[in-house]
C-alpha cells in the first residue's frame, strides 16, 4: 500500500509560542511566524493533494482538528499522526527543527504510536483537547458534544458512577492509547500506568484527601479516581454488575489498595475498549477487548454485551 514518504509531506509543529513551523518535502524546518489561522490561509498550507504530518500533542491540537476538518471537505488529501514516543525526550517537544528531523527518522509501527492517518476516530479526542485547552479545562456543552462522540464513549457509560467531566479530563490527559504500547510485550500495561501515577506511592497519596497534591501524575492519578469512583460503596447497587470496579475495590480490601486495583483495572478496561472504538474494522473489537478478563460473573459479562449492542443500534 502507497504511504506519504518523507520527499512528499509536509511537516508541521506549534512551538511554545503558538507559531507554525513547517518543513515541506526534504527542506529545512522554517518558522512561518504565523498562528495556526494565518497560517492555514497561506500558501504553504494550500493547494492540491497536500500531505500533512505532525505529532499529536496537545500544542498542535487546534491545527489537527483544522487540518481534519479540511480533510473532511476534500481539500486536504492526507493528514498523518505519530506520538510524542517518536521523540527520544518529551523535552524535545519545544525545538521544532528537533522535532521535526525526529519526525523524518521514526521507524515506529503505527499500533505503537507511529504515523497512522488521522481518521473520525482519532478526531473527538483532539476536539476535546483543543477546546479545554481554550476554555482553561471547563467543561461544556462543546466538550459534552465531543466527549459523546468519542470512540470510548459508549463503553464508559456503562459505569453508572461515571462522571463525564473526570472521564474526558482522563481522554485528553492519554490523548492515544497506542503511544504506551511497550513493542517486546504488547500485552503489559506498566507505561499506562505508569503515565497516570497508578502506583501504590501514588494512590497512597492521592487516595489521602488531606495531601497536597503537586506533581504532574498525582493530578492524573487523581483523575482516574474521580472518573469513576463518585460514590461509596454503601451508596451504589451492589447488584448491579456495572458496578464491577466496586467489586473489585472490595475484594482488596478498599483503601487506597482498593482504589490503585479498581483504577488500574479501569484503566485496562478504557484501554482495550478505545482501542477497539479506533480501529472499527470487522472482527477487531472481539479480538481486542475479551469481557471475560474483566468481569467475574455471566451477569457481568451480559450486562456489558446488552449495553454495547443497545448502543450500537
Amino acid at each position: 500500500m502507497y504511504g506519504p514518504q518523507d520527499e512528499t509531506t509536509i511537516k508541521l509543529h506549534t512551538d511554545d509560542n503558538g507559531h507554525v513551523w513547517y518543513a515541506k518535502g526534504i527542506n529545512a524546518p522554517k518558522n512561518s511566524g504565523q498562528i495556526v489561522d494565518s497560517f492555514l490561509l497561506s500558501s504553504h498550507a494550500n493547494g492540491m493533494g497536500l500531505l500533512f504530518r505532525l505529532l499529536g500533542v496537545p500544542q498542535n491540537a487546534e491545527l489537527i482538528c483544522a487540518l481534519y476538518l479540511r480533510h473532511y471537505k476534500g481539500e486536504v488529501k492526507t493528514v498523518q499522526l505519530a506520538g510524542p514516543n517518536v521523540l527520544d525526550r518529551r523535552e524535545e517537544l519545544a525545538e521544532p527543527s528537533l522535532v521535526i528531523l525526529r519526525m523524518r527518522s521514526s521507524m515506529v509501527s503505527a499500533a505503537c504510536g507511529g504515523w497512522h492517518t488521522l481518521t473520525l476516530h482519532d478526531y473527538p479526542t483532539y476536539a476535546m483537547l483543543a477546546r479545554m485547552l481554550r476554555t482553561n479545562s471547563v467543561f461544556d456543552d462543546t466538550t459534552d458534544t465531543y466527549f459523546n462522540l468519542h470512540p470510548a464513549h459508549k463503553a464508559l457509560t456503562f459505569i453508572p458512577t461515571l462522571d463525564k467531566e473526570a472521564a474526558s479530563r482522563m481522554l485528553v490527559n492519554i490523548i492515544d492509547p497506542r503511544w504506551y504500547i511497550d513493542r517486546r510485550k504488547p500485552e503489559r500495561m506498566k507505561k499506562l500506568e505508569l503515565f497516570n501515577g497508578l502506583t501504590p506511592a501514588i494512590q497512597s497519596k492521592v487516595s489521602n484527601k488531606t495531601c497536597l497534591l503537586k506533581k504532574s501524575r498525582e493530578f492524573r492519578c487523581a483523575t482516574i479516581l474521580d472518573a469513576w469512583k463518585t460514590k461509596t460503596y454503601e451508596e451504589i447497587d451492589p447488584d448491579n454488575p456495572a458496578n464491577f470496579l466496586y467489586d473489585i475495590w472490595k475484594a482488596n480490601g478498599g483503601g487506597p489498595k482498593g482504589d490503585l486495583r479498581a483504577s488500574q483495572a479501569f484503566l485496562r478496561y478504557l484501554h482495550y475498549n478505545w482501542l477497539a472504538g479506533l480501529e472499527k474494522r470487522s472482527g477487531v473489537r472481539d479480538g481486542l477487548f475479551a469481557p471475560e478478563l474483566f468481569f467475574k460473573t455471566k451477569e457481568q459479562r451480559e450486562a456489558y454485551a446488552n449495553h454495547m449492542q443497545k448502543s450500537h443500534k
